[in-house]
């Protein structure tokens, strides 16, 4: 199991570094631009108040964007975060056992004394790991950049907020793996998982708005993932506890299908 996520970490050493440089540059990006929109809070946060509500809503839903924790949230947390941790999380997640597959060197890492448990667990950690890195590079660029900027935003509170978008994004890469297990292509682990992180991302996000979605939102990941809540001291613990429950179902039901299934 070691040899197989050592490998696949030394396979991935480049896609990592660029992964991470990418997450540091879109973060320092967007926070150097905050002093600017802060002069002019006042004149912007008007603006905004006469967009429509289902508007604010997919843009994060906070009271106010340019307030430190608002700026924080809306363009950081809710949106740049988890599309770049969740875009990294969906491809390892398709791709550590479909690649093989399709490369038709699956049948050469069977041959040898191993597992397929052992295998699959390999193949997991590696992806982990991955997501584990660039998601503690961002945190550490997070911090630095609001330290820099002069945000009034606790430390503690954003290192939260990273905890739960990364299992945010563990989760979308947890369900890519599974159906990449199941024997599903990996155009169609990427497709389905892709949908399932966008359409949950507007689902839940309009979901105070548009009541009748609120049901269904349940029924995503996005919809246990609250920044803002977060970045204001509240901590749901429940619904971090729900994200990690399905990644590790998806886990489980990996572990049994893989197990199970033909390889050719």
């Amino acid at each position: 199991m070691k040899p197989i996520t050592k490998w696949g970490l030394w396979q991935s050493r480049w896609s990592t570094a660029w992964w991470s440089l990418s997450i540091v540059a879109f973060v320092i990006l967007i926070m150097v631009f905050y002093p600017t929109f802060k002069n002019q809070a006042a004149d912007l946060e008007k603006t905004f108040s006469s967009m429509p509500e289902a508007t604010l809503q997919l843009l994060g839903g906070s009271a106010g964007f340019f307030s430190p924790i608002g700026y924080l949230n809306s363009q950081v947390f809710y949106l740049t975060l988890p599309m770049l941790l969740g875009i990294l999380a969906i491809s390892l997640g398709s791709k550590l056992i479909a690649r093989e597959e399709q490369d038709g060197t699956i049948e050469t890492l069977l041959a040898r004394p191993i597992t397929r448990s052992r295998l699959l667990t390999g193949k997991a950690l590696t992806g982990i790991i991955i997501l584990l890195v660039v998601t503690l590079v961002g945190l550490a660029a997070t911090i630095i950049s609001v330290k820099l900027v002069s945000l009034d935003v606790s430390s503690v509170d954003i290192l939260v907020a990273t905890l739960s978008c990364f299992l945010l994004a563990l989760s979308f890469g947890a369900i890519a793996f599974m159906l990449s297990s199941l024997g599903r292509a990996r155009a169609l682990s990427l497709g389905v998982t892709s949908a399932i992180a966008i359409g949950g991302y507007i689902i839940s996000s309009l979901a105070d708005t548009v009541k009748w979605l609120e049901t269904p939102g349940k029924l995503f990941p996005f919809y246990y993932y609250r920044p803002e809540a977060i970045l204001n001291g509240t901590y749901h613990w429940l619904d971090m506890i729900i994200l990690a429950a399905i990644t590790i179902v998806c886990g489980v039901v990996s572990w049994l299908a893989f197990r199970k299934r033909d390889i050719y």
